[in-house]
């Protein structure tokens, strides 16, 4: 079992965790905006980026099924994997409604697929990296869950004022209050097996943000291409 290395209260932990994350990632908040601004504003392009994210959210909800399937499941984990699994077909289906068809999660309708795919798959093995060989299954999972959930808290904080911004019909509030209550759990769980370890954390959170900006540097490149070639 790993070591608890901040003995604090988990959600007193997450609140600093919290501003330290809004901070490491201040530089990468304007060009977020910037990306989410142009896209909103294109339909094709806005309905491609949101598909993207569909899958990305479809893969979450597999990897969940995928490895934790003991009998020793408990609720809170079958919440996860179901809330996840419908985030990713809300955005489908928001998706499928801004393109006016059906949409795959194949290159023509996505935007930087190869990116958004390697950003999980390399988060996933950089979460494992840090956790180090003692790590249980339970804790590669959580640990996984509570970083990507910081990133799309952040993400779809900043999607949802675009969209305000653009006037436009579709709310974030319900992924975002999902989000967060999957974040509390998470941080909460790991607290409560003395597994939440901030030096660990803190590696994973480094690894995530490089990952991130690359993953956004691609969308910015996709974004800045004619349509039909991003």
């Amino acid at each position: 079992m790993l070591q608890t290395a901040e003995r604090a209260p988990a959600s007193s932990w997450l609140d600093r965790a919290l501003a330290r994350f809004a901070a490491s990632n201040a530089d990468l908040a304007p060009r977020t905006r910037a990306l989410l601004d142009v896209i909103v504003a294109e339909p094709q392009r806005h309905a491609r980026m949101l598909n993207t994210l569909s899958l990305l959210e479809h893969m979450g909800s597999h990897k969940i099924m995928a490895t934790q399937h003991s009998t020793a499941i408990d609720q809170a984990t079958l919440k996860h994997v179901a809330e996840e699994a419908h985030h990713a077909f809300f955005m489908k289906r928001q998706a499928e409604k801004t393109a006016e068809r059906a949409l795959e999660y194949v290159e023509g309708d996505l935007l930087a697929r190869s990116s958004a795919r390697m950003y999980f798959q390399r988060l996933e093995a950089a979460t494992v990296r840090a956790l180090g060989e003692k790590r249980s299954a339970r804790a590669a999972y959580l640990y996984m869950s509570m970083i990507v959930e910081f990133r799309a808290l952040w993400f779809y904080g900043l999607y949802e004022q675009a969209l305000k911004r653009a006037r436009h019909a579709m709310s974030l509030k319900r992924v975002l209050g999902e989000e967060q209550a999957h974040l509390g759990d998470m941080a909460q769980r790991l607290e409560a097996g003395n597994e939440l370890d901030a030096a660990r954390a803190a590696d994973v959170f480094t690894a995530e943000r490089k990952l991130y900006s690359r993953l956004l540097g691609a969308l910015e490149r996709a974004a800045a291409s004619p349509p039909g070639h991003s």
